[in-house]
């Protein structure tokens, strides 16, 4: 049973054009040009501070940006919406860092997330529908939890906490999911499962990832945006990212390598 959303057939999902984000006269994002269509997996990449994370903020709603235009499935200016509205358009942000409620179970972490306009207690009480427990279950077993839906969440490795979150995303169904470092801290056997769920997610979202594991990027990734100095330095396959002098020079080349293992 596909309970996912539809991708759209035609037309940028996400594009930006001469983003700036100021912090106080230091430019995190300058004249930056970014354009995303439906159903990509875009993987971010470069050096710490390139405005990675920064891209993302705005995004989500986080940061507002300075200048420039911000626009998702062409009509809607995200720079006009707050972050709440945001993830009501239909853009989910998870921050490196799990954010689960640690007390509950993995079906109760789900149920919250699925009802998140209901207060906390209302959420766990109310009685599930036929269709919202088809959707539980079909989340439950793309992220690979159906054999723990009942332990606490608490109790999970770092990895399954990981997915869980994506899980509570991913439930919501939002047509941009947004993930920063989802591989970050994970057993080599959790970031294979993570580089084939991100795969399976993009057969029906759009996702951007945020990621410094280059063994991991070269992996799993289909398209590769290199940021550097706020600004988009080189897009393509990782192929033609590798093949790059300029991108061989700031970030993939000998010295760089050895950085993006500590950026």
């Amino acid at each position: 049973m596909e309970t996912s959303p539809k991708k759209q057939l035609s037309g940028d999902l996400i594009r930006i054009e001469q983003l700036e984000v100021d912090f106080d006269g230091f430019k995190a994002i300058r004249g930056l040009d970014f354009s995303l269509q439906p159903g990509e997996l875009r993987f971010l990449i470069g050096p710490n501070g390139a405005g990675k994370t920064t891209l993302l903020d705005v995004l989500c709603g986080k940061v507002k940006p300075s200048k420039g235009s911000v626009r998702f499935k062409t009509s809607i200016d995200l720079a006009r919406h707050q972050e709440h509205q945001i993830a009501q358009l239909g853009i989910g942000r998870k921050f490196q860092a799990p954010s689960i409620f640690v007390t509950l179970s993995v079906l109760e972490n789900l149920l919250l997330s699925m009802r998140q306009k209901r207060g906390l207690l209302s959420s766990l009480i109310a009685k599930t529908t036929a269709e919202q427990r088809s959707r539980i279950k079909y989340y439950l077993h793309m992220i690979g939890l159906e054999h723990k839906s009942q332990d606490k969440a608490g109790s999970l490795s770092h990895g399954e906490k990981q997915w869980l979150e994506i899980g509570m995303l991913l439930i919501q169904e939002p047509e941009l999911l947004l993930l920063d470092e989802p591989a970050a801290g994970m057993t080599d056997s959790e970031t294979e499962k993570t580089g084939e769920l991100l795969h399976k997610i993009s057969d029906r979202q759009t996702v951007i990832v945020v990621e410094h594991d280059m063994d991991f990027v070269r992996q799993f990734a289909k398209t590769v945006t290199v940021m550097h100095e706020g600004a988009v330095l080189c897009e393509g396959t990782m192929d033609d990212i590798q093949n790059d002098d300029k991108v061989a020079e700031v970030y993939l080349g000998r010295r760089g390598e050895r950085d993006a293992e500590h950026t």
